[in-house]
C-alpha cells in the first residue's frame, strides 16, 4: 500500500496541473470570446472603464487560481484523495459563469460568482494544507507554525461578506454606475492585494528550501 501512496503522490502533482491547466486554457478563451461580444466595451465611456476593470479582475482570478495551485503541489506533498481531482472541475464551472456576466447588467451575478469562487478557492486551499501537514515530508513548513484558526480567515471572510453585500445591493437597485464602479474598483484592488499575498506564500517557501540547501552544504 505504501508503494501505491507514493506512486500518487509522486504522480498527482503533473495530473493536476494538467487538469488544472486545461481548464484555465478554456477558461481564457471564453474570456477572450467574451470580450469581442460586447462592442460597449470598445466606445469609450466611463461604464466601459468600470466594464475593462471587471475584464481585468477576471483575468487576474484566472492567475491568481493558476499560481495558488501551482504553488501548492511544487511546495507541499500529500496523498490525494478523489476530490482532489473533482475541485477543478468545480472552479471552472463557477469561472465559466462569471466570465459570461461580464456585461454591466449583469454585475451583480459577475460579484455572486466572484464571491462563490473566492470562498471555493480558500476552501480548497485549507483543505489542502491539511492534509499537507499530515505529510512528514512538509515538516519544514508546518514544524514552524501552529493550525490555522478563525482570525486567519477573517481577512476572507470580510472580502467574501463584503462582494455578497455588493452583489445583492446591485442585484436590489439596479446597476447604478456609481454603485457598479465601486464594486468594479474594490474587487480589483482586492485582487491585486491576492496577487501579492500569493507572491509572498511562494518567496518564503523558496527562502526556506534556499535555507536548508545551505545548511546541507555546511553539513
Amino acid at each position: 500500500m505504501s508503494v501505491i501512496r507514493e506512486r500518487a503522490k509522486s504522480n498527482f502533482p503533473m495530473v493536476l496541473l494538467t487538469l488544472l491547466s486545461i481548464v484555465q486554457a478554456l477558461a481564457f478563451e471564453l474570456l477572450w470570446d467574451q470580450i469581442h461580444e460586447h462592442p460597449e466595451f470598445y466606445v469609450w465611456s466611463w461604464e466601459a472603464l468600470v466594464s475593462w476593470s471587471r475584464v481585468a479582475t477576471t483575468l487576474l482570478g484566472i492567475i491568481l487560481i493558476w499560481t495558488s495551485y501551482a504553488t501548492m503541489v511544487m511546495r507541499f506533498r500529500w496523498v490525494p484523495s478523489s476530490s482532489d481531482t473533482f475541485f477543478p472541475f468545480f472552479v471552472g464551472i463557477v469561472q465559466f459563469i462569471m466570465i459570461e456576466q461580464l456585461a454591466t447588467k449583469d454585475t451583480a451575478g459577475w460579484l455572486f460568482c466572484l464571491a462563490v469562487l473566492f470562498s471555493v478557492m480558500n476552501w480548497i486551499s485549507h483543505h489542502d494544507m491539511k492534509r499537507a501537514r499530515l505529510d512528514i515530508e512538509n515538516a519544514e513548513f508546518f514544524d514552524q507554525r501552529g493550525r490555522a484558526s478563525i482570525r486567519d480567515f477573517l481577512p476572507a471572510i470580510v472580502f467574501v461578506t463584503g462582494i455578497f453585500l455588493l452583489s445583492f445591493a446591485i442585484w436590489s437597485v439596479g446597476p447604478i454606475i456609481w454603485l457598479v464602479s465601486i464594486a468594479a474598483i474594490l474587487v480589483f484592488s482586492l485582487m491585486c492585494y491576492q496577487i501579492v499575498i500569493s507572491h509572498r506564500f511562494w518567496e518564503l517557501s523558496m527562502q526556506l528550501e534556499t535555507a536548508r540547501s545551505k545548511l546541507d552544504n555546511e553539513g
